[in-house]
């Protein structure tokens, strides 16, 4: 039935009169603790807090599973946004390795097995580190910080994978398509949303840390293994 239908229908049709409702529920309501309305406003504050998470980046289709790590967040949505390959990646300003504790304020980890990383950059939030040599790229940050450093967006058809590094929570992610969106910081008013490879984000102790390339799950636990 069409909505000029049901207009039409309701001159129609006869409805009781409505009961006026205030008075009995002020009576119930005078006979509850007052902390229930503390309860429904830290509910609704939730609420609000959630749909903030889910408002970017924009996806057109519902969000059908969500994990969270420290300072990441990975949705599982029926199909992603448009995204063009940006022509350059966009990592922020290139400092000395050596500088790095000191530009980012927490002590990065460095791996046995990949050695001196050919390139690092700090984007304001994360630390970024390219190993070309292998082809990977490798971030770090400080997870609890700030509550959503990083995002991941992934469609059906690429795998998620729950996986344990040193005893710590961690996701490998491989597959046909999924985004990486980074958040706004100091250098970068607005987010930054690009496709990625495949990728292995986990818990290690107040970092969260990174991987991105083209491995295998047993390779990216290896590498990621490495970082002490």
């Amino acid at each position: 039935m069409t909505e000029h239908e049901l207009r039409a229908l309701a001159a129609h049709v006869d409805l009781p009169e409505e009961r006026d409702l205030a008075p009995a529920v002020r009576a119930r309501l005078r006979g509850r603790p007052a902390r229930r309305g503390w309860l429904v406003v830290a509910f609704a504050a939730a609420i609000v807090a959630v749909a903030a998470a889910f408002a970017v980046p924009p996806a057109r289709s519902a969000i059908l599973r969500l994990f969270h790590l420290e300072g990441a967040t990975i949705e599982l949505v029926d199909e992603l946004p448009p995204v063009h390959p940006p022509t350059t990646l966009d990592l922020g300003v290139r400092i000395d390795p050596d500088d790095a504790e000191r530009t980012a304020g927490f002590r990065p980890l460095g791996s046995s097995l990949l050695g001196r990383p050919d390139e690092v950059t700090w984007d304001g939030g994360l630390l970024w580190y390219r190993y070309g040599h292998v082809r990977l790229l490798v971030s770090q940050g400080v997870g609890r910080e700030r509550s959503e450093l990083v995002k991941k967006v992934y469609e059906p058809g690429t795998t998620l994978h729950g996986v344990e590094v040193g005893g710590e929570q961690g996701y490998f992610l491989t597959g046909v398509r999924h985004l990486v969106y980074l958040a706004p910081n100091d250098l970068y008013r607005e987010e930054r949303v690009r496709l990625a490879e495949d990728v292995l984000l986990w818990q290690h102790g107040p970092l969260l840390m990174r991987i991105e390339g083209r491995f295998t799950e047993a390779e990216a636990l290896r590498i990621a293994r490495s970082f002490q």
